[in-house]
């Protein structure tokens, strides 16, 4: 039986505000994300990227505040980072790394992970796929299947605040159903959080919408 409501922990933002030069991108955003997923929707240019940045201790707010546990954004920025995964819609973090090595450097960079989900989020026998790819340069590799390696890896980090910016973009369709049944499978466990940004309905439940404006 899950734990009553007022028991579980919440991941709060304070009035995070950040703006590129004059130009103010999230202002005074404030919200109480539940443990699961969270979906954050908009228009382009409303901040979705920029704030999954924040919470990922990317960019620094200029004002606010985060909390998850005892940890503060402002505060503890090198100890949230190392308690959150991210992957970004740019391309490939370090593409030089084979999908083997950028998970061999994640894991020790993290020193928490899951080896054997890994490997088998890799194995040709799911819908990753990635076995035959996984000693080739990352930028070598098709923008699906450098997403996958991304994915595979971050969701093998036993962090509990992952942050995927338009997680489905250039995935097959067996591939983004694998995805889903993962972080669903993922907020089994009551103290995670997976906050996304995606033009496409993640399909998740429960599933915490937040309506972003321009």
């Amino acid at each position: 039986m899950p734990p009553p409501e007022q028991d579980l922990p919440m991941l709060q933002l304070e009035q995070l505000s950040f703006a590129y030069d004059t130009q103010r991108v999230v202002d005074n955003w404030s919200a109480t994300l539940a443990p699961g997923a969270s979906w954050l929707q908009g228009p382009n240019g409303c901040g979705k990227s920029t704030r999954l940045k924040l919470l990922g201790a990317v960019l620094q707010p200029q004002c606010g505040q985060a909390r998850l546990g005892t940890l503060e954004l402002r505060r503890d920025a090198q100890a949230w980072r190392r308690q959150t995964a991210w992957v970004g819609a740019e391309g490939a973090p370090l593409p030089h790394l084979s999908p083997r090595q950028l998970f061999a450097f994640l894991a020790g960079l993290y020193g928490v992970h899951d080896e054997a989900h890994w490997r088998d989020w890799s194995a040709t026998s799911t819908a990753l796929g990635l076995t035959r790819w996984l000693d080739q340069a990352l930028h070598s590799l098709s923008t699906g299947t450098q997403r996958k390696a991304a994915l595979a890896a971050a969701l093998s980090l036993d962090v509990p605040l992952l942050l995927l910016d338009e997680p489905f973009n250039a995935l097959d369709e067996q591939a983004a159903a694998a995805l889903r049944q993962r972080l669903q499978q993922r907020h089994q466990d009551a103290a995670r959080w997976t906050v996304m940004a995606s033009h496409e309905d993640p399909a998740l439940s429960p599933l915490q919408t937040l309506q972003l404006q321009a």
